[in-house]
């Protein structure tokens, strides 16, 4: 019996040591900011190694082809995907006449569509990897038409019964 006892304050213990903070967070960056030093440099970034652009020398690849480029990319991938996790903290998540009103949907798809393109730079595939960071591109498009065009100027006062452009 006093080993059985032993054993499970040993276990609660260990069970304690890794269950990490208690749900505090320090979210002094800003939802801007998170935005503007974290997940637009690295999808700005991830969205240069695909695709084409057309130049006065024809056209040019942007398909990454040293094993460093591919894995670059594939750390921006996971960089933006991990982004959408921190969007869901508590602090960030922006809400529409008081409610989340798709912030929580837009967040989880970033992680998804993110996680989609880091497959696809793992598996060194050059078109799903194409066709994935469009779909990414897609989901950031739909969430800033709705949380960010209409406050772009944040200097100039909301309109009357403007939804909150920071969280409450």
């Amino acid at each position: 019996m006093m080993r059985h006892a032993a054993l499970i304050v040993m276990v609660s213990a260990a069970l304690a040591a890794c269950s990490g903070p208690s749900g505090d967070f320090d979210t002094t960056l800003s939802t801007k900011q998170l935005m503007k030093h974290v997940i637009d440099p690295a999808a700005i970034a991830l969205w240069g190694r695909a695709g084409t652009i057309e130049t006065a020398n024809g056209t040019e690849y942007l398909t990454p082809t040293t094993e460093a480029d591919w894995d670059a990319a594939e750390n921006e991938a996971a960089i933006v995907a991990e982004a959408g996790n921190l969007l869901l903290l508590p602090g960030r998540v922006r809400k529409l006449s008081g409610v989340d009103g798709d912030w929580t949907a837009f967040s989880r798809r970033l992680t998804k569509e993110a996680l989609a393109v880091k497959n696809a730079t793992a598996a060194r595939d050059a078109d799903d990897m194409f066709k994935a960071g469009a779909d990414l591109y897609q989901v950031c498009v739909a969430c800033h038409e709705k949380y960010y065009v209409p406050f772009i100027n944040e200097d100039d006062p909301p309109p009357e019964n403007a939804p909150p452009t920071k969280s409450p």
